[in-house]
């Protein structure tokens, strides 16, 4: 069988398109469930970015800000679900290297030190108080002394920490993925960059083509370019950032583990 180049231009499926036919890519198993959950938040992100950055007004902006504790908040978390679906999933054990599942734990252990997204975290009592609703006990001394812990100037470092840690999961060979195809057939990309078409019929089901496409993860990673872009005012300068994303010279992929001190310097990497 001839293993032919699939020219298709292909996103990940929106929540908010509405045709069901579309053929862009769904997630096929747990694992890319819960990236696509991190794709969501990194959308409403890179929009929310957008528009704070044509902001000049600088309260307007801090406003603005307020409001981003919610999709920061969301990501962070899409984040740390992603490790615990790695480690605890079955496939992902037996895909992966040896090791692998426990290097995924020690960069949830980090990642929970280097954004404080538990329940009396700086980020979690701006968004619960402030972001997502006005709480009811909420006075104007109150919520300058919930601004003046920093938070918000820590959004660009806890937005940026989030990239790293998700970019690094990205790299895993975990993720399958299906595509919208006619009556009959069915699409799978459950080993990259291989996309397999199946011919279902009543007692079985037959391979009938098989395409080289380009990585669904690719989407993510250009999504997440365009934050780190429209992201660098969020810093003064010399705070640790990711300047730009580039491809991954080294063997190891996770470069995520013992960041801390890294995240701490005054310069900016990547």
């Amino acid at each position: 069988m001839s293993i032919i180049e699939d020219c298709h231009v292909r996103s990940i499926v929106d929540s908010l398109e509405e045709d069901e036919a579309s053929e862009d890519w769904y997630p096929a198993n747990n694992m890319s469930i819960k990236l696509w959950q991190c794709l969501e938040a990194l959308r409403d992100i890179d929009v929310a970015l957008e528009s704070a950055l044509g902001q000049k007004n600088s309260t307007k902006r801090k406003r603005q800000l307020k409001q981003f504790s919610v999709q920061l908040h969301s990501f962070a978390t899409a984040v740390v679900r992603l490790c615990d679906q790695v480690v605890g999933d079955q496939d992902a054990r037996r895909w992966l290297e040896p090791g692998t599942t426990k290097q995924v734990s020690i960069i949830k252990s980090e990642f929970l030190e280097l954004v404080p997204i538990d329940h009396k975290g700086d980020l979690s009592v701006l968004r619960n108080r402030m972001g997502g609703h006005i709480d009811r006990d909420l006075a104007p001394w109150n919520a300058r002394e919930i601004l003046s812990r920093k938070a918000i100037s820590g959004f660009g470092r806890w937005l940026h920490v989030c990239l790293h840690a998700m970019l690094d999961l990205l790299k895993l060979d975990v993720y399958s993925w299906s595509v919208h195809s006619g009556e009959g057939n069915f699409r799978l990309m459950a080993k990259e960059p291989f996309l397999l078409t199946f011919k279902i019929g009543k007692d079985e089901k037959e391979l009938v083509a098989i395409h080289i496409a380009r990585s669904p993860r690719s989407v993510i990673a250009d999504i997440a370019a365009s934050v780190v872009t429209n992201s660098q005012w969020m810093f003064e300068p010399g705070e640790a950032r990711i300047g730009s994303l580039r491809g991954d010279r080294g063997a190891q992929w996770n470069t995520f583990t013992g960041c801390s001190a890294l995240w701490a310097a005054k310069n900016s990497f990547g």
